[in-house]
């Protein structure tokens, strides 16, 4: 298991400030979890961090045509979750 400084060393200042945002927004028992609509720069922000095994989105693969589930609804991963000693997801 990594710990915070060591994912926190990996990450651009953009990248920390993005996760920053998706952890801030986490609860254990919500279905939601970051959800704003990004800007060009954040995508690609958020697509780094999705490669990095950061975060997820959990809307992935729903398809563009049901527009309930298009923004992205962004979540950290086990590994994000279990280094901030942030409590496990039970929302599901």
């Amino acid at each position: 298991m990594k710990t915070v400084k060591e994912i926190i060393e990996t990450l651009t200042a953009n990248e920390h400030e993005a996760l920053m945002l998706v952890i801030n927004e986490y609860s254990p028992t919500d279905i939601a979890c970051y959800q704003k609509r990004l800007t060009p720069s954040q995508k690609g922000t958020f697509g780094s961090l999705v490669k990095k095994g950061l975060i997820f989105d959990s809307y992935a693969g729903w398809g563009n045509d049901d527009p309930d589930h298009q923004e992205g609804n962004w979540f950290p991963t086990d590994e994000v979750t279990e280094a901030f000693n942030l409590p496990e997801h039970r929302g599901w």
